[in-house]
């Protein structure tokens, strides 16, 4: 499994692997990423995993390629990849995006070892375009993404694939842990992935203008990434909402199992799972993502009743405009609609099963 950089890139790696060790326990899963601290922190979940780390770099335009550092750190991912293909000899290699899985992919592919990618985004990842034309087999999670990698063959829709602990159903359990009451609505302000401070600044800015009346209905868990919890703990204290910050919390079918309405990006794997939870929600796409994010919430927003807006026209009292929205609406649960269109007929776990499947079918083709 070649994935790294973010969790959009980490936990649907995650996900598939929890599938095929429940097939067959003998499988070995062996995970390849990078060096950044927030891959530390996500693979402590996998602890006594096999897990490498390689090289590897951004690519922004032809340019990098006449930029030395950048070809120090390809050309030393390479071959880095490629004592992992020697030392491992894999029956399939699976890339997830990002520039860490772009060497490991590559290699195995010139190697003529099986393989297969996955594309979470409506819009390819830049490594992911380069591969598309090299491996085996492509993994879609919409079918928009066909036409942008100019696919005619080789590829398969199966979704996004989340973890199965995230489908449970624990609310009753969720309450007590966070401290929270059964008569108050949630809200999930996801401000701790990547680029997301501007919305933990948003949302602070907006609780002023939200009305008493309606924070005392509310209740809020707040992952805030680098944000000091106790800043945002007292920026609630003084707002007069009930609330409770963490950088980061590895039990998200606690988060969801409590959840109402969120706030949050717009990246595919968030996407993913509060479909399959029917969660509403305010996005907001990270402006720096290539479009990417931008187009996840187009699309995600015509089949969810949810509503995306860009960051560049919001304000703290325009945030909490959108929020208030939402908080009347929930007032009531009929007035959410459920998932409709092509999402609504597929099963929670079909993504998880799907891409499982394929892989499988890809490490026996040769």
């Amino acid at each position: 499994m070649a994935c790294g950089g973010t969790g959009g890139h980490i936990f649907p790696a995650f996900s598939v692997a929890e599938e095929l060790k429940r097939r067959d326990p003998s499988i070995e899963i062996v995970y390849v990423c990078g060096k950044m601290d927030i891959e530390n922190a996500i693979f402590k979940i996998v602890a006594g995993q096999k897990v490498f780390s390689v090289e590897g770099a951004g690519f922004r335009g032809f340019g990098s390629l006449l930029n030395p550092a950048f070809l120090l750190k390809l050309t030393t991912g390479l071959w880095q990849s490629f004592r992992i293909l020697m030392k491992e000899k894999p029956d399939l290699v699976a890339g997830f995006g990002g520039h860490f899985s772009f060497s490991m992919t590559f290699i195995a592919s010139i190697l003529r070892v099986p393989t297969l990618i996955h594309e979470q985004n409506v819009v390819p990842g830049k490594a992911n375009k380069v591969l598309a034309h090299f491996v085996d087999a492509v993994a879609l999670s919409f079918e928009e993404t066909r036409g942008k990698l100019g696919l005619k063959k080789h590829f398969r829709v199966t979704g996004n694939p989340i973890r199965s602990a995230i489908e449970r159903e624990c609310r009753e359990e969720a309450l007590p842990y966070f401290g929270f009451t059964k008569d108050r609505t949630t809200l999930l302000v996801l401000g701790g992935s990547q680029g997301a401070e501007s919305i933990n600044v948003l949302f602070l800015e907006a609780l002023s203008f939200i009305p008493p009346s309606l924070k005392r209905q509310i209740q809020v868990l707040h992952l805030c990434g680098k944000m000091k919890i106790d800043f945002v703990e007292e920026a609630f204290r003084q707002a007069g909402v009930l609330g409770k910050a963490y950088s980061f919390f590895d039990r998200m079918d606690l988060v969801y199992g409590v959840t109402d309405f969120a706030l949050g990006r717009a990246g595919a794997t968030f996407l993913e799972e509060i479909r399959v939870k029917n969660i509403p929600a305010v996005l907001i796409p990270f402006p720096l993502s290539d479009g990417h994010q931008r187009e996840n919430a187009k699309v995600f927003c015509r089949n969810h009743d949810s509503v995306y807006k860009e960051q560049k026209d919001l304000t703290g009292e325009k945030l909490a405009e959108a929020l208030i929205e939402f908080l009347n609406k929930i007032t009531d649960k009929k007035n959410i609609k459920p998932v409709r269109g092509t999402d609504a007929d597929r099963e929670p776990l079909n993504s998880r099963v799907l891409l499982a499947d394929y892989m499988l079918e890809t490490a026996n083709i040769r």
